[in-house]
Order: structure tokens, then C-alpha cells, then sequence
């Protein structure tokens, strides 16, 4: 046999993530968005995630940072 492994679903991060976030608990969010990027590093939800993870670390720089790398794949997705 082949073991392939377990493919996670960026979704379960990303629910997660927005469970963290209501709970005001903004460490955890960031940590389960950054993992959404690894799994989904196309995925413009999690840049998103981690945008308003950031910012309520308040690290505003960052977060419009991801929020501008967010919109730019959602471009070039639109675009194709």
C-alpha cells in the first residue's frame, strides 16, 4: 500500500481562525491562518484571515499587507 496521507482542508482553518477571533483570541487566529496559507497558499480567504488577525494584534502595516497580497490573487484569478 501508498500511504498519500490526509489532505487538510484549508476550511478547517479558516473556521477555526474565525472561532479565535470572536473568542478574542488573536495569537491563536494568527497561527491558524498562517496554516491555511500552507495548505492553500493560492487562497485569498486566508490572507484575508490573517489580515484581521493581525489587526487585532494591532499590527495594522502588516495586515494591509496581506489584504493587498489577498486582493491581487483574487485579481488575477478574476483576470484568467
Amino acid at each position: 500500500f501508498i500511504d498519500f496521507g490526509t489532505m487538510v482542508s484549508p476550511t478547517i482553518y479558516a473556521r477555526r481562525c474565525l472561532s479565535y477571533l470572536m473568542s478574542n483570541m488573536p495569537q491563536e487566529a494568527l497561527g491558524d491562518a498562517m496554516q491555511a496559507l500552507v495548505v492553500a497558499p493560492e487562497w485569498p480567504t486566508a490572507f484575508y484571515l490573517q489580515a484581521a488577525s493581525l489587526l487585532s494584534l494591532g499590527m495594522e502595516s502588516d495586515a494591509q499587507e496581506s489584504i493587498k497580497e489577498g486582493f491581487t490573487l483574487e485579481q488575477s484569478r478574476n483576470n484568467d
